[in-house]
């Protein structure tokens, strides 16, 4: 990788409802495999939050609110060609509704609700790297349950 290759910015939601977390895995052939939450890049022109809200509806068919601007994770992927280095900016939310149950229902993604002490092992990097870095009793504290 060279030092002038852009650094992508990607945009990622911690969506709680009851005090459990909003992941998805896709089972589909995917080059990135694993549990993750509702995003994707950060779109030029957008605004973090709004590209929060439009990934989690288009994505997962729901809306959120309470939203506030979380942690980032600086993402070096050392297992694939299309994409080396992203920076993840996470927004917390709280879930408003559930709008398209076809797209939470999904088969290829397959989303559910997670305690935050039992999230599945099989991570995205950057979500694996978020957990890394605020342990269960930090990431509670980070999200204010």
């Amino acid at each position: 990788m060279s030092e002038k290759e852009p650094v992508a910015a990607a945009v990622a939601s911690l969506v709680f409802h009851e005090k459990r977390l909003l992941l998805g895995r896709r089972v589909r052939q995917q080059v990135f495999e694993g549990w993750q939450c509702p995003g994707g890049y950060l779109p030029g022109g957008q605004s973090v939050e709004q590209a929060a809200r439009d990934y989690c509806l288009e994505q997962a068919g729901v809306e959120i609110m309470d939203m506030k601007p979380g942690p980032y994770t600086n993402n070096i992927f050392s297992d694939t060609p299309l994409i080396r280095h992203t920076v993840s900016l996470y927004q917390i939310a709280r879930l408003h509704r559930v709008v398209n149950i076809e797209k939470f229902e999904n088969k290829e993604i397959q989303w559910r609700w997670f305690d935050l002490q039992a999230l599945p092992s099989t991570q995205f990097l950057p979500l694996k790297l978020l957990l890394e870095k605020y342990d269960f009793p930090g990431l509670r504290q980070l999200v204010g349950i």
